[in-house]
C-alpha cells in the first residue's frame, strides 16, 4: 500500500468494520471523518484523539502537540492534557530525544496543556523518529461539535489559508530543492499559525454545524470527509481559497496543488451564518474566508478558476506524500 492515510474505502473495510461493540456513554464513535471520540461525563463530555507525526524531521515535537490538540478544537473542546509515544531508531543521540521532549513541553505549556505521560522507546522497527500523541479535552455537553452536522445551505469557511503545516515542513526539510532562500523568521511565521484551538473554541461558542481541521489531503480531503460524515455534498470555490504567498511559491516550484496539501493550522468550519462568523473570527485576529457552501448530494465539487468542475468522489492523496514518493525516486 502507498504511504499516507488509508482511503475511506479501505478504512471502512479493514478497520471500522471490525469494531462491533459500542457503549451507551460513548456519544461519538469511531467513524470516517470524525476527529475525536466523545464520552458522556454528565454535564460535560470528554474528548479523546490520537495522531502521529510521520512526515516531518525538524520540529516534530511542536507539530505533534498541535495536530492532536487541533482535533479536540475541531469538536469544540478545550485541550487538557497529552500523552506522548516516542519511538526512535537505534543509535539516536540522547540530545535529540531531549530536544523533542522540550519542544513538546514548550508547545503544550503555551496551550495550557499538561504532558501527562506516555512511552519512550528505542527500537530497530523504525528508521526515523515517530511521535504519536493522544490528547484529552473537555467541552460542555450541549456545545460539542462533530464533522457530521453539516446541512445543505450552510456556508463553508476556512481559517488562515491552506498548506500551513506542509509549508513549514518543506521549508525546514527541503529548502535545498528550492531556488530561493527561506529565512527562519518566515518559517516561524508559519509554525506560529499551527494551532486552531482559538478558532475552534470561538466557533463552537458561536454555534456552528460542523468543524474539521484540515490535515492530510488538504482542503479537498477535509471537504470530502465532512461530506461523508454528514451525507451531503459541497461546492468549493478555488477563487476564494487563500493560499499564502510562500506556500504558492513552494507549490509552483515543486509542482504541488495547495488545495490537496497538508494544512494543519487551518480549520474548516460549516455554519449557516458564514459572514457573521467570518466577522467574529477576524475581530479576534483570526483571518477567515468563505470558500464554498454545503449542497444536496454525496460528495464535494471543486470549482477551479478555469471553470472546471472536479468531483471529489475518491480518497484524496496528500500532495506532500506524492512529493516524498517523487523525492525517493529521484524525480
Amino acid at each position: 500500500m502507498k504511504a499516507g492515510k488509508l482511503s475511506g474505502e479501505l478504512l471502512e473495510r479493514m478497520v471500522l468494520s471490525t469494531i462491533q461493540f459500542h457503549r451507551d456513554d460513548v456519544l461519538v464513535h469511531a467513524g470516517l471523518g470524525e476527529d475525536c471520540a466523545v464520552i458522556d461525563f454528565g454535564e460535560e463530555v470528554c474528548l479523546i484523539t490520537s495522531d502521529p507525526i510521520t512526515g516531518a524531521v525538524e520540529g516534530i515535537g511542536e507539530l505533534a502537540v498541535h495536530v492532536a490538540c487541533n482535533d479536540l478544537a475541531a469538536n469544540g473542546g478545550t485541550p487538557v492534557g497529552v500523552q506522548v509515544v516516542l519511538l526512535v531508531p537505534e543509535g539516536t543521540n540522547e540530545g535529540f530525544i531531549h530536544q523533542v521532549m522540550e519542544d513538546i513541553q514548550r508547545t503544550a505549556a503555551a496551550l495550557q496543556v499538561e504532558v501527562m505521560g506516555g512511552h519512550t522507546e528505542v527500537t530497530s522497527r523504525v528508521r526515523d523518529c515517530v511521535v504519536s500523541v493522544t490528547a484529552v479535552g473537555r467541552a460542555p455537553k450541549e456545545r460539542y461539535v462533530t464533522s457530521g452536522g453539516a446541512k445543505p445551505g450552510d456556508d463553508i469557511l476556512i481559517t488562515k489559508g491552506v498548506g500551513i503545516e506542509a509549508t513549514a515542513i518543506l521549508a525546514r526539510d527541503f529548502s535545498h530543492l528550492l531556488p530561493f532562500v527561506i529565512s527562519e523568521e518566515q518559517i516561524g511565521d508559519f509554525t506560529k499559525r499551527l494551532s486552531v484551538v482559538p478558532e475552534g473554541l470561538l466557533a463552537a461558542e458561536f454555534g456552528v454545524h460542523a468543524m474539521h481541521d484540515i490535515t492530510e489531503g488538504g482542503l479537498m480531503g477535509a471537504a470530502r470527509e465532512v461530506c461523508a460524515a454528514a451525507g451531503v455534498g459541497a461546492e468549493i470555490w478555488e477563487k476564494d481559497v487563500f493560499v499564502p504567498s510562500l506556500t504558492a511559491q513552494i507549490c509552483d516550484c515543486l509542482k504541488l496543488d495547495p488545495l490537496a496539501l497538508l494544512s494543519s493550522g487551518s480549520m474548516l468550519i460549516v455554519s449557516p451564518q458564514g459572514a457573521e462568523l467570518q466577522d467574529k473570527l477576524e475581530q479576534a485576529g483570526i483571518p477567515a474566508f468563505v470558500v464554498g457552501r454545503i449542497t444536496e448530494g454525496d460528495h464535494p465539487v471543486l470549482i477551479r478558476n478555469s471553470g472546471e468542475h472536479v468531483h471529489i468522489t475518491a480518497h484524496v492523496e496528500d500532495e506532500l506524500w506524492r512529493f516524498f514518493a517523487r523525492a525517493e525516486e529521484g524525480n
